[in-house]
């Protein structure tokens, strides 16, 4: 199996997974459609604008589900569609105020009682905790990236180089994710 903490990590990702599921339902939402306002979200948050042809690369689907999608969320009124600032050609997906409180009503509780479980952590523990998850993510975002910034990586278990015929990025379908450049 794996130690305690690799065990409780895989079991918080299962819940994830569930809790998505359960998410969608209580929306009465498609599960792409709830995952691609999330993508949206999160984008915002960072400040990285996301059309649509990189939203469907995140989703794993091709650009014309993503694109149908995208119309349901708009048509909706969860998703506004508009110009990119820089690149007219561009479009930039955003979350409306009522699409957030739409799907924020539903995962408030439960991001609550996320954030009881570490109430009572001192602060040692909350450090340990932050720099285990922080070491979780980078490793997630290592597996994320493209192959090809991945050759010449020596593997730190192995000590070999990945191999230099290595495929690119797929998504859920299996099929290559399509390219970030070109939104439309």
């Amino acid at each position: 199996m794996g130690d305690e903490l690799s065990e409780a990590l895989r079991e918080v990702l299962t819940l994830t997974q569930l809790a998505r599921g359960v998410l969608a339902e209580r929306l009465a939402m498609p599960l792409t459609n709830v995952e691609a306002v999330e993508h949206v979200v999160m984008a915002r948050a960072a400040g990285e604008p996301i059309g649509p042809v990189e939203l469907s690369r995140r989703l794993g689907v091709t650009s014309a589900a993503g694109t149908q999608s995208v119309n349901r969320l708009v048509a909706e009124g969860h998703l506004t569609r508009d110009p990119h600032p820089r690149d007219r050609r561009r479009q930039v997906l955003d979350v409306t105020d009522s699409g957030l409180e739409h799907v924020m009503g539903e995962l408030a509780p439960l991001l609550s009682l996320i954030q009881d479980a570490g109430r009572d952590l001192d602060e040692d523990e909350r450090a340990a905790a932050s720099r285990y998850l922080h070491k979780v993510a980078e490793a997630y975002r290592s597996y994320l990236a493209p192959r090809e910034e991945q050759r010449g990586r020596r593997s730190d278990r192995t000590g070999e180089r990945a191999p230099a015929d290595a495929g690119g990025p797929t998504g859920r379908t299996g099929r290559p994710a399509p390219p970030p450049d070109g939104e439309g």
